[in-house]
């Protein structure tokens, strides 16, 4: 009998219609059971296109006793009694400011569907006292305490995080509205809310003492996610095509979703999770795209970035304490609370005393992240950026150095810095930062030795990079210290070349002036 192909849900976030229409479903069942059955009110912050929506609308059949959808699932043997609850479900995805959606008219219609279902009056506009009326009427016609799920909770407040007015007027909204899981517990069985970051409980959450944030709970870190032990079970069908698409054997296309899909850490215990959206974009497709990207970038995390006037190598490798993870307000916060909670960051190693270490997850990421960023700090366009980058590329990977600085200093030539104000210099930084990340198929900034660290490091197809940047200083001393401090130790099995790049630049030109190449031994 010919194997049955197997059915990747691209884009579907309804479990009810996943399951009846026979596509692949990852189970999470039993976390989620374990979840409903010891907590009574939850925040769970993932990045966006995560499957928080599927999560939710887990959640909502559980609760809704919809039992033939659990069929063959864990759920199906942990439960035995079903009962029914009533469940109201809220998405705050669909605000976009761009738009000039209103948050009102949004919510208004969703609690005229409840009134009407709970045949609850419309005696006010105010919308607080609504939800508060709804909660009791869905429990006084069922018999059942209420079941609250919000999706994206914090959206409209991201959304207008460039306009304070109107941020602040939706905050205060949403908080009247929240307070009400609180106030009205006996009448809730469970509350669950899902979003990109955390806002405090003094800003949004006021009163909810009893909200439980698992976002950095080892128990719950793959709720959402696709494990390495997940995918080589349940996407055998979909490795094997890919594999033959691109030429390589089941292990080789497993290396290459893991490269660039792989490597996000929620808690410190967390197992690598693939970015649920792009693996299966990249499964059901048979090829390798940035799928994640291609669904858009946020233009307030760019802006932060840029605003932020921090050095970028620092601000991408970073090591923060756990509070910084979960920080509340972003838009007041340092970026790397942000690029944390947005998933262009991830934990690669923690310490005791609560010590996190952040980096850039994978290559989707990465190139993904530098390519919005060159646009924004080179004000060039990206066919033009893109074309520069190739062909340094190209000339380091032949060995051809010096017609490769000369074409990266004929570009940084042309890029304008009336708009960096003071930090000339460090705009300067920024930028070669910038284009040496996407440079690499492997770059990485300020990359840590036991005798100290090299500025960048590029593992390259032919070779690899040990590159010093210098300012005002001369491409010998530069040299010296790669010499110095051996950083091409910890190299010596590699069977590439190695060369040490050492580069000089002037604070007055705002160019590079000078270099030095020496190949290792």
């Amino acid at each position: 009998m010919a194997n049955i192909t197997v059915r990747y849900p691209i884009g579907i976030q309804s479990f009810e219609k996943l399951r009846q229409l026979g596509y692949l479903y990852v189970d999470k069942t039993e976390l989620i059971y374990n979840l409903v059955n010891s907590s009574n009110c939850v925040f769970l912050s993932r990045p966006r296109r995560f499957g928080k929506s599927l999560l939710l609308s887990t959640i909502q059949a559980y609760f809704e006793g919809k039992k033939e959808l659990f069929m063959g699932l864990a759920m199906e043997r942990l439960e035995s009694e079903w009962t029914v609850h009533p469940v109201l479900t809220l998405s705050l995805a669909t605000f976009h400011a761009a738009e000039d959606d209103s948050l009102e008219d949004i919510l208004g219609n969703q609690f005229l569907e409840w009134e009407r279902l709970y045949d609850v009056p419309v005696e006010t506009q105010n919308l607080s006292v609504r939800f508060r009326n709804i909660i009791k009427a869905a429990y006084k016609a069922t018999g059942q305490t209420v079941v609250i799920l919000i999706d994206e909770y914090d959206n409209p407040l991201i959304e207008t995080m460039h306009d304070p007015e109107r941020s602040e007027a939706h905050r205060l909204l949403l908080k009247s509205i929240y307070v009400n899981i609180k106030d009205l517990d006996q009448y809730i069985r469970f509350t669950m809310l899902t979003g990109v970051s955390r806002f405090s409980k003094m800003t949004i959450f006021s009163g909810l003492n009893n909200l439980r944030d698992i976002s950095l709970d080892d128990r719950y870190a793959t709720i959402c996610g696709i494990t390495e032990e997940e995918l080589r079970s349940d996407f055998c069908q979909g490795i094997e095509n890919l594999a033959r698409k691109r030429g390589t054997d089941y292990e080789g296309a497993i290396g290459l979703l893991k490269a660039n899909y792989d490597g996000y850490h929620f808690t410190s215990e967390c197992p690598d999770i693939y970015n649920p959206f792009s693996l299966l974009w990249a499964i059901d497709e048979g090829k390798i795209g940035a799928y994640w990207f291609q669904s858009g970038t946020p233009e307030f995390l760019i802006r932060r970035i840029q605003n932020g006037g921090g050095f970028l190598p620092e601000m991408f490798q970073e090591t923060v304490e756990g509070r910084t993870l979960s920080a509340s307000d972003i838009s007041r916060t340092k970026p790397v609370a942000l690029l944390y909670q947005t998933g262009y960051l991830t934990i690669k190693g923690y310490e005791d005393y609560d010590l996190y270490h952040l980096g850039i997850p994978n290559l989707e990421v990465r190139k993904g992240l530098f390519d919005n960023l060159a646009e924004h700090y080179m004000a060039d366009d990206d066919g033009a950026i893109s074309k520069h980058v190739r062909e340094v590329r190209r000339l380091l990977e032949e060995r051809k150095i010096d017609e490769a600085m000369e074409r990266l200093r004929s570009f940084m030539a042309g890029i304008p810095y009336e708009f960096a104000e003071k930090a000339v210099e460090l705009h300067y930084e920024n930028n070669l930062f910038i284009i040496f990340m996407l440079i690499g198929v492997d770059a990485r900034p300020e990359w840590h030795t036991s005798d100290g660290r090299i500025d960048m490091l590029l593992s390259m197809r032919n070779y690899i990079y040990i590159i010093e940047l210098k300012r005002d200083g001369t491409p010998e001393e530069a040299l010296e210290q790669i010499r110095k401090k051996d950083y091409a130790r910890q190299f010596a099995g590699d069977p590439r070349p190695i060369i040490d790049l050492s580069i000089t630049f002037s604070t007055d030109t705002r160019n590079i002036t000078a270099w030095l190449a020496r190949q290792e031994n």
